[in-house]
C-alpha cells in the first residue's frame, strides 16, 4: 500500500528540521478544538500524519461498497416482502413495524459506514457495519483541514498531488438529492434528530451546511418534536425533512418521549433520512443472518463468496452450549452485545484470561449477545512525534467506508494497537488523503 512508501519519505524531511516540525505538531493539537476535532466535547487524538490512499486502493473500496449495497438490498427486499425470512431477526414489534412502513424511497440504507479491516490482501473482513444514525463525518474533515494547514503538508505537495473526500459536504448534498427526488425542487424545513446530551459540534455544522443551501434546520433533541395541525414541529417549525441520527434502539427505549415522532413518521406527515430499514444491518445478529441457507437463495453466487470471504463467522450466544468452546479458544473469537453501538459492552477474547473471560461469559449468559471470529490485520505505518524525534510506528487499523445513497464516498481511520480500536480504548483518528507522485 502506498501509505507505508510515503512514510519513509516524511520521517527523513520531519528529522532533517525536527524542532520547527515539533513545534508544527504542537500547534496542529492546540487548534484541534477551533477546527472541529472533537468527540462528545473532548479533542480527538491524533498524529503528525494521515491515512494515504492510491487510485486502486479507492477502487478497491468502491467494489466493496458496490457489492456490499447489492446485498443490503436485496436481505432488506426480502424482510419487507417474507415474514417467515422476518422471524430470523427476532426484532420487536415496534421495531418491525416501523421497518415494514415505506419510507417513500427506494433506498433502504442511504447513509452508512461500512468498518472494514482492509491492508491490501483479498483476506479482508468487515468488523462493523454502521447503518443506524452513522456518524464521524466531521472528525475525518477538521483532520483534513489541520494537516492542510501544517507545514508538513507543504513538503508533500512538493512530491505527491493530493485531494481528499469531504464526508461532511457530500452527506448534506446526498440528504437534500434524495429529498428532492420524493418532493420535487423547494425548500426544506429540516430537523436533526437525536436524544443529544452534549454540544455536538458535528450536528452545528451539518446544520450550517444545509442553512447555507437555502433551508431552514434546527437540531431537535427527541423530547422537543411534537405533532401538531397535521404535521410534526419543532418550535414553531414545521419539519418536512428529518435527518435521523437517533438510533432505533433508543428511539424504542425511549418510545414513549419520541411518540409524536413515531406518529408522524407512520402517518406520512415527514421524511425520515435513513429510514428505519438501515435498522436491519445495524443488529450485529446480521453477520450471522447473511450466512444462513434462507439469505443464500437470494444472492448470487458472486455475493454469497463476498460473505463467505469478507463477513467473520458469527452465531448467537448460548451460553451452555458455546461455553466449553469459547473458553478453550477465546482468542479467536469477540463477543458483542446484539444491538450495541460505539463499543460498549464488547469483549475480545485474547485481552482476558481464561479465568476471567469465563467471568466475563457467565455475566452475560442471559443477555443477547453474539460471539464472532476475531481478526487481525497487518499492520500500517505512521509517524509519532517524540520528544527528540519522529519515529514510524506499525499501528494496527479499522477503515470506516462511507457511503451515500449506495455510492462510496470516502474513507475515515481510526488506529491503535489495543484488541479493539475504538474511542473507548487508546487510539488515534487521522485523516485520509488520496494520493498520487507529481510528474
Amino acid at each position: 500500500m502506498i501509505n507505508n512508501k510515503i512514510k519513509e519519505y516524511l520521517l527523513d524531511e520531519i528529522n532533517k528540521d525536527f524542532k520547527k516540525y515539533k513545534k508544527d505538531y504542537k500547534k496542529l493539537l492546540d487548534n484541534r478544538k477551533s477546527y472541529g476535532a472533537t468527540y462528545k466535547e473532548e479533542v480527538i487524538p491524533t498524529l503528525y500524519d494521515a491515512y494515504f490512499y492510491s487510485d486502486e486502493d479507492f477502487n478497491r473500496y468502491k467494489k466493496m461498497i458496490d457489492i456490499l449495497m447489492s446485498i443490503v438490498e436485496k436481505v432488506t427486499k426480502e424482510y419487507v416482502r417474507n415474514e417467515e425470512y422476518r422471524k430470523l431477526f427476532s426484532l420487536d414489534s415496534l421495531s418491525e413495524k416501523l421497518i415494514l412502513k415505506d419510507p417513500g424511497y427506494d433506498i433502504s440504507t442511504p447513509i452508512a459506514r461500512f468498518d472494514v479491516m482492509y491492508d491490501g490482501r483479498d483476506e479482508y473482513k468487515f468488523c462493523e457495519l454502521n447503518t443506524d444514525g452513522s456518524s464521524a463525518m466531521l472528525e475525518d474533515k477538521s483532520l483534513q483541514n489541520l494537516i492542510k494547514d501544517s507545514e508538513i503538508y507543504k513538503k508533500l505537495l512538493e512530491k505527491y498531488k493530493i485531494s481528499y473526500s469531504d464526508l461532511l459536504q457530500t452527506l448534506v448534498d446526498s440528504i437534500e438529492s434524495l429529498y428532492k427526488s420524493i418532493k420535487g425542487d423547494r425548500k426544506i424545513n429540516i430537523a436533526i434528530v437525536d436524544i443529544v446530551k452534549f454540544d455536538n459540534i458535528e450536528f452545528r455544522t451539518i446544520r450550517d451546511l444545509f442553512i447555507k443551501k437555502g433551508h431552514n434546520c434546527k437540531i431537535a433533541n427527541l423530547k422537543d418534536l411534537k405533532r401538531k395541525d397535521g404535521g410534526l414541529y419543532i418550535d414553531d417549525m414545521k419539519i418536512d425533512l428529518v435527518y435521523r441520527r437517533l438510533v432505533t434502539s433508543d428511539l424504542i427505549e425511549n418510545k414513549e418521549i419520541g411518540k409524536d415522532f413515531i406518529d408522524s413518521y407512520l402517518n406520512d406527515e415527514i421524511v425520515t433520512i435513513g429510514s428505519f430499514r438501515s435498522t436491519l444491518f445495524y443488529t450485529k445478529d446480521i453477520f450471522r443472518i447473511l450466512r444462513l441457507e434462507q439469505t443464500k437463495k437470494i444472492l448470487t453466487n458472486e455475493e454469497n463468496l463476498f460473505i463467505e470471504k469478507h463477513i467473520p463467522f458469527t452465531e448467537k450466544l448460548i451460553y451452555e452450549r458455546d461455553k466449553e468452546k469459547l473458553l478453550e479458544n477465546k482468542d479467536k473469537y469477540i463477543l458483542k452485545p446484539i444491538q450495541g453501538y460505539a463499543s460498549h459492552g464488547i469483549y475480545v477474547g485474547k485481552e482476558e484470561d481464561k479465568e476471567n473471560f469465563e467471568k466475563i461469559l457467565t455475566s452475560i449468559k442471559n443477555k443477547n449477545y453474539i460471539y464472532q471470529e476475531y481478526y487481525e490485520v497487518e499492520p500500517l505505518k505512521f509517524i509519532e512525534v517524540k520528544e527528540d524525534r519522529a519515529i514510524i510506528t506499525d499501528f494496527s487499523f479499522v477503515t470506516g467506508l462511507f457511503a451515500y445513497n449506495k455510492k462510496f464516498i470516502g474513507p475515515y481511520m481510526r488506529i491503535g494497537n489495543a484488541a479493539l480500536i475504538s474511542s473507548l480504548r487508546d487510539y488515534y483518528v487521522v485523516s485520509s488523503m488520496n494520493v498520487k507522485e507529481n510528474k
